[in-house]
């Protein structure tokens, strides 16, 4: 397993998503840094080394799967398409000097990307001045992808569940559509899979042994075993009927550890919170009723009766696949 945990020299941007975050937990956050020099490429060049992270990344082509190797046709490359890359730019308030951030984010309807918080925060010194999302990024040259101006000020957000909904120009889900939400429970040991942009690279996903695991605690964090690394900040966690129901934020997985996880925040929480993407599920046929981490009942926004779960997963299938990693 894979997490932003390193030891040895810094990823260039690491002192970037420390100081973003602005928490004790930093060193955690999933965001990658670059120069800022470098704002709008594809391709975001390492200034530093990196550690042994990239190695990994480049050696072993099994934790992370290319969205790029996938057939157009397929249901998972229909599923990665709302996914890019987001790209921020940061001001220090009190210092004037600007960072990059980079992390990932969804297209929903209405022309609205769904990250972290910390990676467009609205707290803390650091504020963005820009940011953008980058859709089909899928090789090292940037060849096919194209870019969507966010603007830098979310329409909602929130620091404790740490996610931020920001508008974007150029009607993106016009041409890549739009990803399902859904607020439904997460049990213990759910099959998962994150389409994601670790380290800035082009799109991957993590199915293997991804899932959330035996022991959670209260609240609205969802303890979970999928491989991720800087950059996968935002990142939707999908479930076997395709829908989005946890945000990825933070690593802490630690191949050593079989306790260890990594952490995203349960949809049901952020719908909760939120009244624009209670709305956008409920109009895709997937009102839950949620409760935020204070207590009150949010009743779903009004919209057509829930669709029935497929009886199986589906040709995507991560349960069957899991089981078949479990050795069952």
């Amino acid at each position: 397993m894979i997490s932003i945990r390193r030891k040895g020299p810094l990823l260039l941007g690491t002192a970037c998503a420390l100081i973003v975050l602005g928490r004790g937990d930093a060193a955690r956050a999933q965001s990658v840094g670059f120069d800022p020099a470098d704002y709008g490429r594809a391709q975001l060049p390492l200034r530093q080394t990196t550690g042994d992270a990239a190695a990994y990344v480049d050696q072993n082509k099994g934790a992370f799967e290319p969205v790029s190797e996938l057939d157009p046709k397929d249901g998972l490359a229909a599923l990665a398409r709302p996914i890019g890359r987001v790209d921020i730019v940061l001001q220090n308030g009190r210092t004037g000097q600007q960072v990059g951030a980079s992390c990932t984010g969804t297209l929903l309807p209405g022309d609205y990307v769904l990250t972290n918080h910390h990676c467009l925060p609205q707290s803390g010194d650091l504020h963005p001045v820009k940011a953008s999302i980058l859709m089909d990024y899928l090789t090292l040259d940037g060849k096919g992808s194209r870019r969507f101006e966010i603007d830098p000020k979310p329409v909602e957000y929130d620091a404790r569940l740490d996610f931020a909904l920001a508008r974007v120009a150029g009607n993106p889900t016009a041409t890549y559509g739009a990803a399902r939400l859904s607020g439904e429970p997460v049990t213990a040991n759910r099959s998962m899979l994150v389409i994601h942009h670790p380290l800035g690279r082009p799109k991957v996903m993590s199915r293997f042994r991804c899932f959330a695991v035996k022991d959670q605690a209260e609240g609205p964090d969802l303890r979970h075993r999928c491989d991720t690394l800087g950059g996968s900040s935002g990142s939707l966690m999908f479930e076997a009927s395709v829908a989005g129901i946890a945000l990825h934020k933070e690593g802490g997985l630690d191949p050593k550890d079989p306790t260890s996880f990594n952490s995203a925040t349960r949809l049901s929480a952020i719908l909760g919170r939120s009244p624009i993407l209670a709305r956008i599920a409920a109009a895709q046929g997937r009102p839950v009723a949620a409760v935020d981490p204070g207590g009150r009942p949010v009743p779903p926004a009004p919209g057509p009766a829930p669709q029935p779960r497929p009886a199986t997963d589906g040709p995507l299938d991560p349960a069957g696949m899991n089981a078949i990693l479990r050795g069952r």
